[in-house]
């Protein structure tokens, strides 16, 4: 009987070892696994070169669909603008053909000289009759104007156009809607010069100055602006040309004398129009006039 209790007693003795032996082993693998947890965890703090790479890998394609983005948000925007003027033209082209479009100008909003088009359809009124005399001196200017508007011998431009001074002036102007500022340039010219006191002759002035504008020929531009001013100061054209007058001296370098021109606007166009005190208001921005 004695041996049979001690069997079962070796037996309790070694099975509580084996368990314990079994919980010190699981222990032993939770701390190393807990150990290796906090190595991982310390390197990705002290600036592991892996970790730092991939933070900064991450961190670039997150700059770069933000970038992308906003691209796209641009494009979108710009897409419906363009939609939008495609829109507008077409219902342009629509009433011009069908005889509605009256004095409607319709222009490509990527020409670079759709202001020169618009403004040819698009005369601006002016009313009031107290305005001071430009300044200058007129003989000279006038001078130099003629000689300029005259051009070369070999282009002889009142060979070609009519000698009806309305219908030469239609003709210089038709020139001028359809881009050809050479040929609007000589057309022009060649009104000035033969209709000189002609009622359309400040206007063909100022015409010619817009074609020499758009051209980048500046100092000719302004001299056929002081021209149209002489010729017609409270015509039609007159704020337009003291306005363009005005951009010719600054894009020459001379913004102070620019600032002077537009800074008479108001004293010499009182009653101009909106669109005039517009056009001169832009014109002072750009020349940072105070």
């Amino acid at each position: 009987m004695r041996w049979i209790v001690s069997l079962l007693i070796g037996f309790g003795l070694l099975a509580g070892t084996a368990h314990a032996q079994s919980s010190r082993a699981l222990t032993l693998r939770m701390d190393a696994i807990e150990a290796r947890l906090n190595d991982m965890e310390q390197q990705s703090l002290s600036g592991d070169p892996v970790a730092e790479s991939l933070l900064m890998r991450i961190e670039a394609l997150e700059r770069e669909q933000r970038t992308i983005t906003g691209e796209l948000e641009t494009l979108t925007f710009e897409n419906r603008r363009l939609r939008q003027e495609i829109d507008r033209l077409n219902t342009a082209m629509q009433q011009m053909m069908s005889g509605e479009a009256g004095n409607l100008a319709v222009t490509d909003p990527d020409d670079p000289h759709a202001e020169v088009r618009a403004a040819a359809t698009r005369p601006l009124s002016l009313q009031g009759d107290n305005l001071p005399p430009m300044r200058g001196d007129a003989d000279d200017q006038d001078s130099d104007s003629e000689s300029r508007s005259s051009g070369d011998g070999d282009q002889a431009p009142a060979a070609t156009a009519p000698s009806d001074p309305d219908e030469a002036f239609n003709s210089a102007r038709a020139r001028l809607l359809d881009g050809d500022f050479a040929g609007a340039q000589e057309r022009f010219g060649a009104f000035v010069e033969d209709h000189e006191g002609h009622g359309l002759t400040g206007q063909a002035w100022y015409w010619l100055g817009e074609t020499h504008f758009a051209q980048g020929s500046y100092q000719d531009a302004a001299d056929a602006y002081m021209a149209s001013l002489r010729a017609d100061r409270r015509g039609e054209r007159g704020p337009d040309a003291l306005a363009r007058l005005g951009a010719s001296l600054y894009a020459m370098d001379q913004p102070d004398a620019a600032c002077n021109v537009l800074g008479s606007f108001g004293q010499e166009y009182p009653n101009a129009s909106a669109d005039a005190r517009q056009r001169v208001e832009r014109e002072r921005s750009r020349a940072g006039c105070r």
